[in-house]
């Protein structure tokens, strides 16, 4: 649903390099405190449990340290939920969680447990 060749040039943007993992298109940097900065993405589809749970019928999955969020591949929420352009979701990637890895530690932590129900993953969801 989304490529490593369509992740790459927006990840390349923030420092990132690709490396090695199977089953994840993963990203590595070094965060400006010194430490290792590492994200990891994947793609979930599944209609049926999407309709069931009310949640987005396909999405990114993006593993932090912090857990694993979402962002939405479709239109959400919507009846229709169509698919939005990858531009687009590139875009919601950089504003919501790479720019936020820019400051420190704690704080992008702090930020990352306030996301709503957009980008927060439950158990349930996953």
């Amino acid at each position: 649903m989304i490529s490593r060749k369509q992740l790459e040039p927006t990840l390349n943007r923030h420092g990132f390099s690709y490396f090695e993992t199977p089953g994840f298109h993963s990203f590595r940097r070094a965060h400006p405190d010194g430490s290792d900065l590492m994200v990891y993405f994947f793609t979930w589809s599944n209609e049926r449990h999407a309709a069931r749970t009310e949640i987005p019928r396909a999405y990114l999955v993006v593993v932090l340290l912090e857990g694993r969020f979402r962002i939405p591949l479709v239109d959400w929420p919507s009846e229709a939920q169509a698919r939005r352009p990858i531009k687009e979701v590139l875009e919601e990637l950089e504003e919501v969680f790479l720019n936020t890895l820019d400051l420190p530690t704690v704080q992008h932590s702090q930020l990352f447990s306030t996301l709503g129900t957009r980008h927060l993953l439950t158990e349930s969801a996953q």
